[in-house]
């Protein structure tokens, strides 16, 4: 009874302004009665499947194949930006596609809460650290929930909790136990306004901090460092791993911060404090032939600033045992990023330097030693001895702030440096103190030696880089709550690496080189599966806003105080002033004025139209201008799906009672095949950009063109037609992922539909749920796209069956195009060199043949070739958007 009333009223109530009360009547009357598609009813769907959207969490009994999509997790800032957004649309869109292919997903969300920004913010608000950290916790995994982000938060984790930081500590000391976290006194970078060091990748090019923006200064500090130069070599070799899938220029970037590893670095020790001097060398034989160690004036090892000469102390040669003088000059060839340098009495210059600062000049090449006994010995001394470039240096983790996990190491005047043992882990925070450091804070320092019990011991005051908590939190995403270990060994194997990783280009080298290092280092140690912790990466593009600038001053002023002149070629000006405006597109941010609060836009919009807004138009991997102009695209889109269902739905109720034949007509046969064609064209087209390429805004687009091709059927086709009834639910299934609850609506009443026309296909499973569906799949009998290339040119198409195509070999497929007389007429006489293949199976498959060295007339010809064969396939995709047969279609 109060179904019908609503229904009735409902003209009156919209006229009502309180969008609380229309949401509650849209969410309880039938929405699809309503053919015009709102904001207030979208966002009354939304409140309607609000947590209904399916079971995201990972079960790890299932036997259902695993996947792993991780997004970088935040920094707990408090609030959400676009930025934040973007990610987890891109992550949570992935998700939920492989979810509805039948895989069983994890897809988790923590916290990285250590650093310099919460501790800040504390001491401003004379709170405690941990305090302002959970809050903003608490806030924004409230703004995460109201996007419907598919996370598994049982499986959530900030860093900053003692159960997380006491494993990360327990991963210091086995770095600790095998040689690979050491202590010494280091010249550092030293940032003077947040008091603290930083490693030198995080100092510009021009001297500045990376987070502070201050001059950086240098200090001698006694710091902590890991071995990273130990892994140089595996590394870099590790990046031509073939299952690096789409890590594109991030490859790159990470090899030129390694360096090719075309020397050693060995550790001499030293007669002054005890300490040792790293000495890089192209041949680990140069040390039979070492005479001198040079080293620049700014080394530390020359604490009194000696301008030139040698130096009272010397190192020790491991190999020879033979004591090298050390000698301060700039007069000879240092190797790029160092300030030491092996003389040796096989180089001229070197003897002439040694003769003039009066060094003995000895043929030291006395044993007959080989370079791998070399390297071997100095691996047995703990003396270095791996690869690596000249320019790498081992990670500075030491900060000297509190907020940050405290390295377990106990100073006792008699045994050194001693471990903190396991039962004592985690050593926690004074969390009742604000903004103390360690330093001083002697109840927390002090303390007793575990090893000989005195008394007058001493907690390690220097806290970890926050890049030591990151490199490794995926890792206990696949077993966050374990107790014994830092994650499950077992799960680690069937879950690692992670199968897609999305993230930021800005983490491109720093997270990704110190994660790559601490999961080779774990699967050194037999405790990780494969030495790579990500398959494959996503590295989207930031989410832009439009920013005012003067043109005189530069200041950035609001977009309320902007008039546009000419929007087509960027003119605008300061209305109060009437001064000239530069117009940009830049990263938001508060101080540029340009910022967009999301949550404006999820009140406004809802939360899948948000989604959907950043993942159209643009590229995931491309920046996205957030710009109005380009929301109609996707508004009109819902709608005209909407109307779509609310006509199916008309359609349906017309035919009454009774259950009629299809037409047999020409019309209905055609309409109903051109609906098959457009289903299996679109659904491979929009498979293929989600499963192989990410390129997910092409992949909407694939949707759109399927929802044009269903806008173009009539009534008739709508009642009676078994491929209409086919493409609808494909085209609801593939919009969830990505518009969840929008899609949840337009299955209900899809399911509830009468007259059902492939009530007996196991393709549409009509008791269940949207989120127990599967991603449609291409009829066998469809014919998909095998292209042909000739050294990069494409050169013919040829069709093949899915359920051939799905089973072609390479073979095959070479057979097949040297029966092609496109493919043969660019082949001509040349020989071929070798041949690629790439099936994607569903979707399409590539061949591409490489020819044996071509002259300058051969190049032109198979360039010319390509030309034409790209210009007729222009003019061929000019002439008609919809899919269309092609002629041959081969049955193998």
């Amino acid at each position: 009874m109060m179904l019908m009333m609503l229904n009735s009223a409902g003209r009156e109530l919209l006229k009502r302004k309180s969008t609380t009360w229309i949401r509650q009547c849209y969410s309880s009357a039938d929405l699809l009665s309503t053919k015009e598609l709102t904001s207030d009813m979208k966002l009354a769907i939304e409140k309607k499947w609000h947590n209904n959207l399916g079971d995201y969490r990972f079960d790890p009994a299932s036997s259902k194949p695993k996947r792993y999509v991780l997004a970088m997790f935040p920094y707990p800032s408090g609030n959400l930006h676009m930025g934040h957004v973007r990610v987890y649309t891109i992550s949570d869109a992935m998700a939920r596609f492989y979810r509805f292919n039948g895989a069983n997903v994890l897809h988790p969300m923590g916290w990285d809460a250590f650093g310099l920004p919460a501790e800040n913010a504390a001491m401003q608000r004379k709170i405690p650290a941990d305090r302002w950290t959970r809050q903003n916790i608490d806030q924004m995994r409230q703004q995460l929930e109201k996007l419907q982000f598919s996370f598994d938060w049982d499986r959530e984790f900030a860093t900053c909790d003692p159960k997380y930081y006491r494993w990360t500590q327990k991963l210091f000391l086995m770095l600790f136990e095998d040689g690979l976290a050491y202590q010494k006194e280091a010249q550092v970078n030293w940032d003077p306004v947040d008091m603290t060091v930083l490693a030198d990748e995080q100092v510009d090019n021009n001297g500045y901090s990376w987070r502070s923006g201050a001059k950086v200064e240098k200090r001698v500090l006694r710091q902590w460092f890991i071995k990273t130069t130990q892994f140089a070599k595996p590394l870099y070799e590790g990046l031509s791993d073939p299952i690096l899938e789409d890590w594109k220029d991030i490859i790159n970037l990470q090899k030129h911060w390694i360096g090719e590893c075309s020397g050693y670095l060995f550790d001499l020790k030293s007669s002054n404090k005890n300490e040792t001097l790293p000495i890089w060398t192209e041949n680990p034989e140069n040390l039979k032939h070492a005479i001198f160690v040079a080293v620049k004036p700014s080394n530390l090892i020359n604490s009194d600033k000696k301008p030139e000469g040698p130096l009272e102390s010397y190192v020790e040669n491991f190999l020879t045992g033979d004591r090298l003088p050390i000698i301060i000059t700039e007069k000879v060839d240092y190797p790029e990023g160092c300030d030491s340098y092996l003389g040796l009495c096989s180089n001229e210059a070197d003897v002439e330097i040694a003769k003039r600062f009066n060094c003995p000049v000895n043929n030291y090449n006395r044993k007959n030693v080989q370079k791998e006994e070399i390297v071997k010995l100095a691996h047995e001394s703990n003396r270095g001895g791996y690869p690596v470039s000249s320019k790498l240096r081992d990670w500075l983790i030491s900060r000297q702030r509190f907020w940050g996990t405290p390295i377990p190491i106990i100073h006792c005047n008699n045994c050194g440096p001693v471990p903190v043992p396991d039962s004592e882990l985690p050593v926690a925070l004074p969390l009742e103190s604000v903004g103390m450091p360690l330093s001083k804070n002697d109840p927390w320092r002090n303390t007793t030696c575990p090893k000989c019990n005195s008394t007058d011991a001493q907690r390690e005051t220097d806290t970890m880089d926050t890049f030591v908590d990151s490199s490794w939190y995926f890792l206990r995403f696949v077993d966050p709550k374990n107790t014994k270990d830092l994650f499950d060994h077992e799960l680690s194997r069937s879950l690692m690496p992670v199968d897609l990783y999305v993230g930021g280009k800005e983490h491109a080298v720093l997270h990704m080189y110190y994660a790559r290092f601490m999961n080779y280092y774990l699967y050194s140690k037999g405790l990780v599966p494969h030495p790579e912790p990500f398959k494959r990466l996503l590295v989207q593009g930031m989410v832009m806003g439009r920013s005012f600038r003067l043109k005189g001053s530069g200041k950035y002023i609001p977009a309320s105080e902007v008039r546009m002149v000419d929007e087509k070629k960027n003119k605008a000006i300061h209305v109060p002033t009437g001064d000239a405006v530069v117009c940009l597109w830049e990263k938001m941010s508060k101080s540029k004025l340009n910022g967009v609060d999301p949550l404006d836009v999820l009140r406004e919009h809802g939360c899948d139209t948000l989604r959907l807004i950043l993942l159209a138009d643009v590229a995931p991997t491309s920046h996205r201008n957030w710009s109005e102009a380009t929301f109609p695209g996707v508004l009109n889109w819902l709608r005209r799906i909407w109307m779509t269902m609310h006509d199916l739905r008309s359609a349906r109720e017309a035919i009454g009672p009774e259950t009629k034949a299809a037409p047999d007509t020409e019309e209905f046969r055609q309409q109903d095949s051109k609906l098959w064609d457009a289903r299996n064209y679109f659904s491979a087209g929009a498979t293929f950009n989600f499963k192989f390429s990410h390129q997910l805004s092409v992949g909407i687009s694939k949707m759109q063109g399927l929802t044009n091709a269903i806008r173009r059927s009539d009534s008739t086709v709508m009642a009676y037609s078994p491929q209409y009834e086919r493409s609808i639910a494909a085209q609801i299934i593939m919009l969830a992922p990505m518009a969840p609850h929008f899609a949840s609506e337009l299955w209900q009443h899809f399911v509830a539909l009468p007259h059902r026309l492939n009530k007996n296909s196991d393709e549409i499973q009509w008791d269940r749920g949207l989120f127990d569906q599967n991603w449609p799949v291409i009829d066998e009998d469809y014919a998909l796209d095998l292209t042909f290339k000739v050294n990069g040119y494409e050169s013919c198409i040829l069709k093949i069956p899915t359920k051939d195509l799905n089973q072609l070999t390479h073979q095959q497929s070479l057979d097949m195009a040297l029966e092609q007389n496109a493919v043969t007429s660019y082949i001509g006489r040349r020989k071929i060199r070798s041949s690629d293949f790439v099936l994607y199976p569903g979707c399409e498959a590539i061949l591409s043949i490489t020819l044996e060295q071509l002259s300058k007339e051969d190049k032109l010809e198979l360039e010319q070739l390509g030309k034409l064969h790209e210009k007729a396939k222009s003019k061929d995709k000019s002439k008609s958007k919809k899919p269309k047969k092609q002629k041959q279609i081969v049955e193998l």
